[in-house]
């Protein structure tokens, strides 16, 4: 059936609004206002074609799922964020060279590529924290490295070598170009200074 007269002969028919209804009043096609089509099924709309060519935006207020792969030549925005189950990638470059992904007990950042795995900012500095209650350590620009133990400074880069506040314990040997040493030395063993 192509015409609206084979339609309506095939057992459809027209309302009094304009509709042109299949089977019951839950399956139409109407123009509700002017310049809109409106096609509505109370189940399933479904579209055989090998190409849907679509010129304009797509409006999808319900759940959108696509069983292909989806290609975009733009760039896409995520206004409530990305969701992913367990050990589902996010995988970036050409041969599958960066992959952050979670697998249920763990989190990885994994590069997998040639090179090496660079963490930048052209901010303040670089922070590992635990959640945001606890430093675990900190990169500042141009500044320390500062190493941290339960949220207190262990180790610390500065200017002119590094600070540590705690002991320092060496299972092998140390050699130092100069030593400067104000209180008691203890030693357990043999000490060559």
């Amino acid at each position: 059936t192509d015409t609206l007269a084979e339609v309506l002969t095939a057992g459809n028919t027209t309302t009094t609004d304009q509709k042109i209804q299949f089977r019951d009043a839950a399956i139409y096609i109407n123009s509700s206002v002017d310049g809109q089509l409106d096609i509505v099924a109370d189940t399933e709309i479904q579209i055989a074609a090998t190409t849907v060519d679509l010129n304009g935006n797509l409006d999808v207020s319900g759940t959108a799922l696509v069983t292909g792969v989806l290609t975009t030549t733009a760039a896409t925005v995520h206004t409530n964020g990305i969701t992913m189950p367990d050990s589902a990638k996010a995988i970036f470059g050409a041969g599958s060279d960066l992959q952050i992904y979670h697998n249920g007990s763990n989190s990885y950042i994994q590069d997998v590529g040639t090179g090496k795995l660079h963490i930048t900012s052209d901010g303040t500095g670089v922070s590992i924290d635990k959640g945001v209650s606890e430093v675990m350590a900190t990169f500042d620009t141009d500044g320390a490295v500062t190493l941290y133990h339960n949220a207190l400074v262990k180790l610390a880069t500065t200017a002119t070598g590094i600070d540590v506040t705690g002991t320092v314990t060496a299972t092998g040997t140390s050699v130092f170009a100069s030593l400067d040493i104000s209180g008691d030395i203890d030693v357990d063993g043999t000490a060559n200074l």
